[in-house]
């Protein structure tokens, strides 16, 4: 009951704002919605539904419509930036644990708080979108920054306390303001009598609504952890990564699915698991026997596809493994299809860092797009 009145408030909240502050809302909506929402229709389980979503935000009254998976070319440049500056150091905090999932990072601080510097300070892609996308926004249009709200559309019911952690704010303003899941966006479209499936097809608005493939992938499992590679050998070896990785079963757990890399004549070791495979991990690290360089870790087996805002794989007549492995084919068919493969070849990424004058992982960059978690008491 008071999820769904949370869910009721956020709605109606942002439904009252576009009567008359609809030029200061930006919406972004993140990778895992568009090959969920189309089954709130009666369409085939995993149809990617993304052009007509955003003709159904438009008709919603949203003038500013943006892609979530730009923030995550944004996320994985600050990311694999972060991480290279631990190798190039000879940082002892390895290995490095994601930190895109709410519910991996809220598990972690209760089972790894003594280890805080090894989790990356990296902002998920909601709050680096939220944040560049309030500064671009405010300089371009001379606008204060204060006055800009940005609406996140997420797969994740966690998402919406995530808006709200003190960590998630750029000087002291909240990155994102409000937070509807898919069902909440699927929802509001049924009781508007606004018909996805009959919907013309639109385009996502720029210069913030361009992504690489791996921004695409960023909702399934592993897709962050294979973003990551590609940027980080793109930003080594300076070519493309032009394959997909292959994991294999650890012997730790069989959770635990690695992959290992020779990336500049360095040999690295890479993981992604779910939270019952990071608990292992977590006592490794403590105890100094973690094998891994990297390690993504995803709350919801699947990772977001499969999140708590999505429309629940029970009504698709169809099991769960199925629904997962039609919405991850989905997205892994959108990264096929994309021309960019990696967020440092994200153009309109590079031109939007170079316009607000800063650089991956620069002092600006920390500002903006990285969590200080020691100064909200997280450690």
């Amino acid at each position: 009951m008071e999820e769904n009145t949370v869910k009721k408030i956020e709605v109606a909240e942002v439904e009252e704002l576009l009567l008359n502050h609809s030029d200061d809302i930006i919406v972004q909506v993140a990778p895992a919605v568009r090959v969920a929402l189309g089954e709130m229709f009666s369409l085939k389980v995993g149809t990617n539904v993304e052009k007509k979503m955003i003709s159904a935000l438009r008709k919603l009254g949203f003038k500013h419509v943006f892609d979530t998976d730009f923030g995550a070319d944004i996320t994985i440049d600050e990311e694999a930036s972060e991480f290279l500056s631990r190798v190039k150091n000879n940082s002892p905090y390895f290995p490095m644990f994601s930190s895109c999932c709410i519910g991996w990072v809220n598990s972690f601080f209760i089972q790894g708080n003594d280890l805080i510097n090894h989790i990356s300070t990296t902002k998920s892609p909601l709050g680096c979108f939220g944040s560049l996308a309030k500064k671009y926004y405010a300089k371009k249009y001379n606008k204060k920054i204060e006055d800009i709200i940005v609406l996140s559309i997420v797969p994740c019911i966690l998402k919406k306390n995530e808006s709200k952690m003190p960590y998630n704010k750029t000087d002291d303003i909240f990155d994102v303001d409000y937070t509807w899941t898919t069902k909440d966006l699927g929802q509001l479209l049924i009781e508007r009598n606004i018909d996805l499936p009959s919907l013309d097809d639109s385009d996502f608005d720029n210069p913030l609504g361009s992504s690489s493939g791996g921004g695409k992938i960023f909702g399934r499992i592993g897709g962050v952890l294979e973003s990551l590679i590609r940027a980080i050998y793109y930003y080594e070896e300076g070519k493309v990564f032009d394959k997909r990785v292959e994991f294999t079963t650890s012997s730790i757990l069989p959770d635990i699915k690695e992959v290992k890399l020779n990336i500049n004549n360095r040999d690295y070791l890479f993981a992604n698991c779910s939270i019952i495979g990071a608990r292992k991990l977590i006592e490794m690290t403590r105890n100094h026997t973690c094998p891994y360089h990297f390690i993504e870790v995803m709350a919801c087996a699947g990772g977001c596809i499969m999140g708590a805002g999505q429309p629940s794989f029970k009504d698709t007549g169809l099991q769960l493994n199925e629904v997962k492995e039609a919405r991850m084919s989905a997205l892994n068919f959108s990264d096929d299809e994309s021309t960019i493969k990696c967020s440092p070849l994200n153009d309109d990424l590079n031109k939007l860092y170079d316009y607000l004058n800063m650089k991956p992982f620069d002092q600006k960059a920390e500002n903006y797009l990285h969590r200080d978690y020691i100064k909200y008491g997280k450690h």
